[in-house]
């Protein structure tokens, strides 16, 4: 397990930035609205409604902003999809997948991997990076939706249900994922045992 010490200092900094994220930067934006959730938080996604009220919160402290002269809450939130929600999804995959792999490499070397765990590595690799374009996509819909452009039209109400799509697939993917995780691991801890003498 020596040789996997980059993936497991990956998960670290993932860790690092999501909490960040989680605990600063996301907070900051949806005090200046009104302590409304941003749609990258909401797991069941935004419904027409929720949308709305998002978008009538943008909408009023854009005014607001623009009338002090300070960055808005909007310009923060496509800020924050151009920085660290830029570099978050990519590295949240890559770990993913390498904690996959290392469920995999933890097992026993007495014992052949069976066949069932390389397919289940293969699906979560897969699993793992289908969630990487789902929170990607989900981000430029997000921007398209309350980015500072598009506050001075009205809401696009067409992109509303596929905004929650994205979020809901973003989500379910990283559940699978962990779920597939679980399996090789326990697989991993089983095999193990298997191995061990008896006394």
């Amino acid at each position: 397990m020596k040789r996997l010490w980059p993936g497991w200092v990956l998960c670290g900094l993932t860790i690092v930035l999501f909490v960040y994220m989680a605990a600063f930067e996301a907070p900051a934006i949806s005090a200046r609205i009104n302590g409304t959730s941003l749609p990258d938080t909401v797991v069941t996604g935004y419904d027409h409604d929720a949308a709305r009220t998002l978008y009538a919160a943008f909408t009023d402290e854009l005014a607001q902003s623009e009338a002090a002269g300070r960055q808005s809450a909007s310009a923060a939130y496509v800020s924050m999809h151009a920085g660290s929600d830029l570099l978050f999804p990519p590295m949240l995959a890559a770990s993913l997948a390498f904690l996959a792999f290392a469920g995999l490499n933890a097992r026993g070397r007495a014992n052949a991997v069976p066949r069932s765990a390389r397919i289940t590595l293969g699906i979560a690799f897969a699993v793992a990076f289908t969630y990487l374009g789902f929170d990607y996509v989900e981000n430029a819909v997000a921007d398209a939706l309350f980015g500072p452009p598009s506050l001075k039209l009205t809401l696009n109400a067409d992109l509303v249900p596929v905004l929650r799509v994205l979020t809901i697939g973003k989500y379910l993917a990283i559940a699978a994922a962990v779920a597939l995780i679980l399996s090789l691991w326990i697989g991993a801890l089983r095999s193990r045992r298997r191995e061990r003498p008896e006394t």
